[in-house]
């Protein structure tokens, strides 16, 4: 049976196997258990979107959200997917968390705002709106500790409306800088003791004079956040205002009438809600699904007419992906010829863009590479100069001084001092990967590999690691992804972002390594929720002995060539290696690699 012959019959039964399972797995969905995840979503999506908002705005932040999800998960048997509403990272997937395959959810999306509400009356009457503090006035008010606090202010200057909104809004930032710094000093949960305002109990005020001093501090002293308020109040009702109130920096041209009382209140409240959302969490958006099961409609003549098409797609893919993979080898044979004659300076002339030209252009760069392989070694024995000569002079200064009789040996300075000699060797061992990788001579011996069993297999290993930094530590790769790879250089690729993810993670946070098939690739991702990348640093991630924080580096035995050889292997094995990051959120490694062709396992079906 010819190559061509074996893929077309692979990829067919490969197809028909998937269609019959499919609607197997279909067929079995009872309108009962539709109609039970339908029932259960619109019981308990109102507690489940009530709870995450308290979450939100006691903590003014998200993390420590899983453990809410899963509690809540396990309430309602539902599946909780929890993301940001601007740019759509997922924050909690109940599924993951639970440690089994993310399942569906509904495309609809509930709206999570952790903005607090305003607690002071918004009731004013038309006398009442036209003694509103007026831009000429306004600078004379200022925040002092016993306005945020102690009794509610009923004098003429602070009792207005507009100025006791903007004393809730103080109140929140306070709070949320108070609970952080008893959390930090005391250990006491960072969560804020009351739902309105003013946010924090008797007992939290009390609990530590530093955190509740410099908490008033910080808030009182921002005067930019002071002013903010003002002008934003301002240019909402200014515009209709007697100019002659107004300061030159926001004056509208000619006088309009005074502003209503309503339109005062509406004024009032875009400036809180401006001035509170630089505090408060970020929005999220809720999904919510059945959990255990597959949300599908009935298997009906559509899906019967979907199969039908499938089916003659993978006729007619199949017949083009086996001319196109036979083409280059046939090429690929005469191109080994000259190079077995010994023929490495050779080059081959480009004609037309088939697949042959193509061909050529690889056999080029080929050559090419060897020629830059001097130049090459040279700004590599440059960069271990840069790297070693500190640490070496280090080195050399104690162990003259220990000869000299002027330092006393100790088992501190020893210890010491092998450490420095251990961080040199495993430079010298990643500088020597980089090296045969570099100058073409790191071998690989590529075979089918399925990357999901790569990734769990990975992901136990470091289990270890990630539960002594206190960081959660998932895999998401329920389904084989098969890639022509070497595993023993992918594994090492894996091990380093694993690493990397877990070391720049802070305590509670959360490590998901996630393995699909997409676009003819095998796509493995490493996202955490550390501390990010700056948007200006990221173009430098993969270059050698570059380090984002480099004390933080040389502290954890890092050598700033990790991430340099994983891009080397990754690029080696025609791929690409690709990272995204966000500060604050997290970052996220994305290797993509070839698929394989054939799935060894499926010689033995």
């Amino acid at each position: 049976m010819s190559f061509r012959v074996r893929i077309f019959a692979l990829v067919m039964l490969v197809a028909v196997s998937a269609i019959g399972a499919t609607a197997f797995l279909t067929l079995q969905l009872t309108q009962r258990e539709v109609s039970k995840a339908v029932e259960s979503q619109n019981l308990y999506r109102a507690e489940i979107v009530e709870e995450i908002q308290e979450f939100g705005r006691a903590h003014g932040r998200w993390p420590g959200l899983d453990g809410l999800v899963t509690d809540l998960s396990d309430r309602t048997g539902l599946h909780i997917r929890v993301q940001t509403a601007d740019d759509g990272i997922v924050l909690v997937d109940s599924d993951i968390q639970a440690k089994r395959a993310s399942g569906p959810v509904q495309p609809i999306a509930y709206p999570i705002d952790a903005l607090p509400p305003i607690t002071v009356p918004l009731v004013m009457t038309e006398a009442e709106a036209r003694r509103q503090i007026s831009p000429a006035t306004y600078q004379k008010l200022r925040l002092v500790p016993s306005n945020i606090f102690g009794a509610t202010p009923t004098d003429p200057l602070f009792g207005t409306t507009a100025a006791l909104v903007l004393r809730q809004a103080a109140q929140f930032r306070t709070g949320l800088v108070l609970v952080r710094c008893l959390n930090e000093t005391l250990g006491d949960e960072d969560a804020l003791g009351l739902a309105s305002a003013p946010y924090v109990t008797p007992d939290q005020l009390k609990r530590s004079p530093e955190c509740t001093r410099r908490a008033l501090t910080k808030v009182l002293s921002d005067d930019e956040w002071f002013f903010s308020y003002w002008d934003f109040y301002f240019q909402c009702a200014g515009v209709r205002q007697d100019t002659a109130f107004l300061p030159d920096r926001i004056r509208a041209p000619g006088a309009a009438p005074s502003p209503s009382a309503k339109e005062i209140i509406t004024c009032v409240s875009q400036a809180y809600t401006d001035t509170v959302v630089t505090s408060a969490a970020v929005p999220l958006e809720l999904y919510l699904g059945g959990r255990g099961g597959i949300d599908l409609a009935e298997f009906g003549r559509p899906g019967i007419a979907g199969a039908a098409g499938l089916i003659v797609v993978a006729l007619i893919g199949t017949f083009l992906i086996a001319r196109q993979v036979s083409s280059p080898v046939r090429r690929l044979t005469g191109a080994s010829q000259m190079l077995a004659a010994g023929q490495l300076d050779a080059r081959v002339r480009i004609k037309g863009r088939g697949e042959l030209a193509r061909l050529g252009t690889s056999f080029n760069s080929m050559a090419a590479a060897v020629q830059q392989s001097e130049e090459q070694q040279r700004r590599l024995i440059a960069d271990v100069a840069h790297e070693m000569r500190t640490p070496l002079s280090n080195l050399r200064g104690y162990l003259e001084g220990l000869s000299d009789g002027v330092i006393e040996p100790s088992r501190e300075l020893f210890v010491s001092l092998h450490e420095e000699t251990m961080l040199q060797s495993r430079i010298l061992d990643d500088l020597q990967v980089l090296a045969l990788a570099e100058a073409g001579d790191l071998g690989y011996t590529k075979a089918p590999v399925d990357l999901a069993e790569l990734a769990s297999g990975s992901v136990t290993a470091h289990r270890a690691v990630a539960a002594e930094a206190q960081v959660a530590l998932t895999v998401d790769a329920s389904a084989p992804v098969w890639v022509e790879a070497d595993q023993d250089r992918i594994r090492q690729v894996l091990g380093n972002l694993l690493t990397n993810a877990i070391r720049y993670t802070d305590k509670q946070g959360q490590v998901l390594v996630r393995v699909r098939a997409e676009g003819g690739e095998g796509v493995l991702t490493v996202q955490d929720t550390g501390v990010g990348i700056a948007a200006s640093d990221l173009p430098h991630v993969f270059d050698r002995f570059w380090r984002a924080d480099p004390a933080r580096q040389r502290a954890t035995g890092g050598t700033g060539l990790g991430l340099t050889i994983a891009h080397r292997i990754v690029t080696d094995h025609g791929g690409r290696i690709e990272v995204e990051s966000r500060q604050h959120v997290g970052t996220t490694f994305t290797v993509r690699l070839i698929s394989s062709r054939e799935d060894p396992g499926a010689a033995f079906d």
